[in-house]
């Protein structure tokens, strides 16, 4: 597969997770921006964060200008990659976008708010954050799947909507 499977969603979606596994799974490059991002910069996120939030989303911008031009791998954005319509556009140019749809009360369970910086004040900011970008997650994406399953569904269901019969 040539193209990329870009996945969005909320922190503690399961973005990272799922696209490891497809991966795996479709013998393509596997990239989480976050991670990226701290790479390029040598810092990590919540250090990052301390710059503000308009300096963080630049850099993410910056990332996804890159990423649109790779092939044949699974990026995992950041959670406020919808923030910005040019990052969506530019990862449009050659990837299928798949919104990792997992409910904030799931995420809230799991999430570990210490390596979160949009968390700092306390896990109910999901359910903000939630509210606030929900419609631009369905209205950026290409396939929305449903994450209430585990992981492994996730990645199967990923798969099978992003596969033509005969490739898997």
């Amino acid at each position: 597969m040539s193209i990329n499977i870009a996945l969005i969603g909320m922190p503690g979606s399961g973005k990272t997770a799922i696209g490891e596994k497809i991966a795996k799974k479709l013998s393509m490059d596997f990239v989480d921006m976050d991670e990226m991002i701290e790479v390029n910069e040598g810092k990590s996120i919540a250090e990052i964060f301390k710059n503000g939030e308009d300096y963080f989303r630049s850099l993410e911008t910056d990332c996804a200008k890159v990423l649109g031009s790779r092939e044949s791998s699974v990026i995992s954005t950041g959670g406020g990659i919808v923030k910005r319509k040019e990052n969506i556009d530019y990862l449009k140019k050659n990837s299928i976008i798949i919104f990792i749809n997992r409910h904030p009360d799931s995420i809230v369970n799991d999430v570990d708010i210490q390596k979160r910086p949009l968390l700092k004040d306390g896990v109910q900011i999901i359910y903000k954050l939630y509210d606030e970008r929900i419609d631009l997650y369905k209205k950026y994406c290409d396939i929305e799947v449903i994450n209430d399953k585990g992981i492994d569904e996730a990645v199967r269901k990923i798969i099978a909507v992003t596969l033509s019969p005969g490739e898997e």
